[in-house]
């Protein structure tokens, strides 16, 4: 048993049957990328998105309460045991809310997994929507858990790895004050990812909906049948891209395109020389980016060095023309 079922389990006076999973909904007017493009192992990074939500269960609150999200995947990586990516978030739309809230559905569309590789074999994800009483007493732990989370980041394996223990422990204790938190919604599940895909957890009794006549509209709210959904549910997609707009955050190759670049600039063409090398295969043994990217990168580099020391010519950089630039800037999707 995962750590979203022990809380589920722990929880039977609020949630006592099984909730409803929709594993794809149509959303062919919503405008959310990637949805339908094929999934395909090394060719892809796949990212997670909690796209809108309803919220039910925090009627049981008489003051303001926030709401939260906690995503926990767990996928492939390359030369390395399975990844695992955990995010807590609290957007400023889903703080601070009011019963007012609880007949709106919000639209967030907030990114819970980065790009992120896909190798292949299934794909197993926690995701709990959760409403929390604003106070003295879980505000600040909550606030706390959130920083951490984003301070781990979304989307590289090893910057995330020493945070999970505190971001589950933290979210532990959160849910473990039953009388100040409500989980709207929960899910723990495997997947097998063919292509991207809209999903859904609904707060209906697993069978008691025909989950055929389910839809979203371009506001993102569920319809069933035509008509809007009147309970609890968190809407989220997995989508595939080919890009990785952060590749340059990458650590391990940052710091050694760092080393390649103040080579280049100090005219150093053996010290450059072994500084790619360096890069070279550091990028392509690289878990965080696919192979067509890796190859991409190395190209990249080596154009550079070629342009800073031409055969018989004169070095282009050097004291003559100093060059300050980070891998953020290679150009890798020019």
């Amino acid at each position: 048993m995962g750590w979203l079922e022990k809380i589920i389990a722990g929880l039977k006076g609020e949630l006592e049957y099984d909730l409803t999973f929709v594993p794809s909904i149509p959303a062919p007017d919503v405008g959310i990328d990637g949805i339908g493009q094929a999934v395909e192992a090394d060719s892809c990074y796949i990212e997670l998105y909690l796209e809108s939500l309803r919220l039910a269960r925090a009627r049981k609150f008489a003051t303001r309460f926030h709401a939260v999200a906690y995503s926990f995947v767990t996928l492939s990586r390359e030369g390395e045991e399975r990844a695992q990516l955990a995010a807590v978030s609290k957007p400023k739309n889903l703080a601070e809310l009011d019963k007012d809230s609880l007949d709106h559905v919000i639209t967030i569309s907030k990114q819970m997994m980065g790009a992120t590789p896909f190798r292949g074999g299934p794909v197993s994800i926690e995701l709990g929507l959760f409403s929390v009483k604003s106070g003295n007493v879980l505000t600040p732990l909550l606030d706390y858990v959130t920083r951490v989370s984003s301070t781990a980041g979304i989307s590289f394996v090893g910057a995330i790895r020493p945070f999970l223990p505190l971001i589950t422990e933290g979210m532990d204790l959160i849910a473990g004050q039953q009388q100040d938190t409500a989980l709207e919604v929960g899910v723990e599940i495997g997947l097998t990812l063919n292509s991207g895909c809209v999903m859904a957890i609904i707060d209906r009794p697993k069978g008691s909906i025909d989950i055929k006549k389910l839809s979203m509209d371009k506001d993102r709210r569920l319809l069933l049948d035509g008509k809007i959904l009147d309970c609890g549910y968190a809407v989220f997609s997995f989508r595939p891209t080919t890009e990785k707009s952060d590749f340059g955050e990458i650590p391990e190759l940052k710091e050694r395109y760092a080393a390649f670049i103040s080579a280049i600039n100090k005219g150093k063409k053996k010290d450059a020389q072994d500084a790619l090398g360096a890069f070279r295969l550091a990028t392509i043994a690289s878990p965080d980016l696919i192979n067509s990217d890796a190859d991409k990168l190395v190209e990249k580099a080596s154009q550079k060095y070629k342009k800073a020391f031409p055969p018989g010519g004169v070095a282009t950089f050097g004291t003559k023309g100093v060059q300050v630039e980070s891998l953020s800037e290679i150009g890798l999707y020019d």
